[in-house]
């Protein structure tokens, strides 16, 4: 596959694409703008290279727009037409097309209409889900990348000669190598452990193949979704268009108990009035929770969400007679969809494909394992999202043509209640439940009773439907450090990790990276015994001390030393130091919020920002004030520790035996 990486400015007086080819290490540039009009020649350009695939950052919704407009109006033709007016008119044409996506109106041209083939990184990681929505400045602070640069001037500037035109190539330069770092990322050529050797792009390559689904832009959920639709189709023959539900199949109104599942019954009083109370209560569109307090060490709450119980800051440790399970129901939702035979209303067959796509899945894992074929690999992990995402998170998707609230809404209450049936006899049998969550649950036993808790589960599995599908999955912990049910630190039998939340040191490029040393001195204290003092003061990597923050349009951010003034963007990365400036989000002029004009970002110290930091920064020359990242580690293990020393009292235990 030949690419090249591209974006594109559009500012009232100029128009700036610039162009890297990796494949040759190939800089190219095209400008319209006073005394200089690249028209013809970025027409030839694109005419010439449509065997390749532009790669870019929401290019499916702007860039390729634009210049597809660019080549289809024939303004290169035009040669009497004067630059200036042509950066007008593709400004122009700019401001619209961002107004249209503010009203959601489809843009001009389709994917398949676009005479250049395109690579869309936004949509294929997902970033135009509301939940995951990421600027590429965003993106650039989570992959350390060493400049992260807002757009130096408004659109609508008059611009003042040469030093501008170079800002403004600068900045586009930046952007186009901001793109390719994400590209390299999106195909496994990367350092960070949960992307590495997994290319999206191949995977989307053997989707279209093995199946004709043309995905190369979709997400992996839109992916799912869209199989599942294709799959629909061939099985029913009926038209796309008349897929979406005419009315939303809401569960306001009814009582919970029209949700439940008819594998469950409760044995103890405390379960039954809770459950009664639940049964009995009117689904609203508001929050609502169930709390059942199950032991001295256990309280869960129900809800529409799913389950979870509420526990603070510990330490737990079995002792040498005991064994710590996390058991997980596998495959939960869809196998709780093909056995209550779940499926949309408006979409009767619906729940065929999925046991189809259960069974598809199950014969693609087998392959994966038999051949070491990626190709497998690729099938049922593309399946799974078709499982999980592109089925039950449809469901509850505004707009989805799978779209039914109510289908949803009862496989969450009775994979919950079957989780709580469960967790109830287990304490009536003194087995220690001690934590529990939407697929599973922790539970320390006895040695000797390994079989009877494994007998017991077997006998539930049987019970609620799971013993083909959706078995127990067993993980033995040595211990686990937490602050919440999602956010903890465990080391398993075979002395490998298990990171949630607040102590994952590589995340998913869409959740915050911020102040990365502080998991990294609390893994390290846990899983090495090194003080906390110790890995954050010897620790060389600056981007791990660096926090970044972004305002809404309302705001901006200004420091302040020596009596100086800075003013920043909305996106800022800095970290805390000695000798830096206070830092504060100051509201815009043209602000209407009632929020407080001006507020300091870290109150009682001080910061330096660093939008630039190159890579070869060293941390002794960044006078880092430790003593912050220190506090911020040990305000975490202080809650855990406490815990744990009250835990030893009764148990005698040590925390690194």
């Amino acid at each position: 596959m030949k690419i090249l990486i591209y974006d594109i400015e559009t500012l009232l007086y100029m128009f700036y694409l610039h162009i890297y080819i990796p494949e040759t290490d190939e800089h190219i540039s095209f400008e319209i703008r006073k005394n200089k009009n690249d028209l013809l020649r970025l027409v030839d350009f694109m005419t010439s290279h449509s065997d390749y695939y532009w790669v870019g950052y929401n290019n499916l919704e702007f860039d390729a727009q634009i210049l597809e407009w660019i080549k289809r109006t024939r303004m290169h033709m035009d040669y009497d037409t004067p630059a200036e007016e042509a950066t007008r008119k593709i400004y122009n044409k700019a401001m619209e097309i961002i107004e249209n996506t503010s009203y959601d109106i489809p843009v001009d041209f389709a994917e398949d209409e676009l005479t250049n083939l395109q690579i869309d990184l936004y949509r294929i990681w997902n970033f135009n889900n509301r939940a995951r929505k990421m600027s590429l400045k965003a993106i650039e602070f989570s992959i350390c990348f060493e400049n992260i640069e807002e757009m130096p001037v408004e659109p609508n500037a008059i611009l003042n000669g040469e030093e501008d035109f170079q800002t403004i190539r600068k900045y586009c330069l930046n952007d186009v190598m901001a793109t390719y770092s994400l590209y390299k990322i999106t195909i496994g050529d990367t350092n960070i452990p949960i992307y590495k050797n997994k290319n999206k792009i191949e995977d989307r390559a053997i989707i279209t193949k093995e199946f004709g689904l043309q995905c190369l832009n979709y997400s992996d959920v839109k992916i799912g979704a869209e199989w599942n639709k294709k799959d629909y189709l061939k099985l029913t023959h009926v038209s796309a268009s008349s897929l979406k539900p005419d009315k939303i199949n809401y569960p306001f109104g009814k009582k919970f108990r029209e949700f439940f599942a008819n594998t469950v019954e409760f044995k103890t009083d405390v379960v039954k009035n809770a459950i009664k109370e639940m049964a009995n209560t009117f689904v609203t569109n508001k929050v609502q929770d169930f709390k059942i307090v199950l032991s001295n060490d256990l309280t869960v709450v129900l809800g529409k969400g799913g389950i979870h119980s509420k526990e603070s800051a510990r330490f737990i440790k079995p002792s040498v007679r005991e064994i710590y399970y996390q058991c997980d129901i596998g495959s939960q939702y869809p196998n709780a969809i093909r056995k209550y035979k779940i499926e949309p209303k408006h979409l009767p067959g619906w729940n065929d494909i999925i046991v189809s796509k259960i069974e598809r899945r199950l014969q693609y894992k087998k392959l994966a394992r038999e051949t070491k074929d990626n190709k497998y690999e690729s099938m049922q992990m593309m399946a799974k999202n078709a499982l999980n995402g592109g089925c039950y998170g449809r469901m509850i998707m505004k707009g989805d043509w799978q779209q039914d609230p109510s289908s949803a809404l009862k496989i969450t209450i009775g994979c919950q209640l079957e989780i709580l049936m469960i967790i109830e006899t287990l304490i009536l049998k003194k087995f220690r439940v001690i934590s529990v969550n939407t697929d599973g649950f922790d539970v320390i036993i006895p040695r000797e009773k390994d079989e009877e808790l494994k007998e017991t589960l077997r006998y539930f599995e049987k019970k609620i439907g799971n013993e083909h599908l959706g078995r127990f999955e067993y993980t033995e912990f040595k211990w686990i450090a937490q602050t919440s049910v999602n956010d903890y630190i465990a080391l398993k039998s075979n002395n490998e990790t298990k990171l949630k939340g607040d102590f994952e040191i590589d995340k998913e490029i869409y959740k915050n990276t911020s102040m990365r040393i502080v998991p990294v001195a609390l893994y390290n204290y846990f899983i090495k015994g090194e003080y906390i003092h110790n890995t954050v003061m010897n620790h060389k990597n600056i981007y791990d001390f660096c926090i970044r923050k972004k305002s809404s349009k309302d705001f901006h951010y200004e420091g302040i030393k020596d009596n100086k003034t800075s003013i920043y963007n909305k996106l800022i990365r800095y970290y805390v130091s000695k000798k830096g400036e206070k830092l504060y989000r100051v509201k815009n002029e043209t602000s209407l919020s009632n929020a407080p004009n001006r507020s300091q970002v870290e109150p009682g110290y001080k910061c330096n920002v660093c939008n630039y930091l190159p890579s070869s920064t060293k941390v002794e020359d960044c006078d880092i004030n430790y003593e912050y990242y220190i506090e911020k580690a040990e305000s975490i293990l202080v809650r855990i520790v406490k815990s744990y020393k009250r835990y030893k009292e009764r148990h005698q235990l040590s925390l690194f035996s």
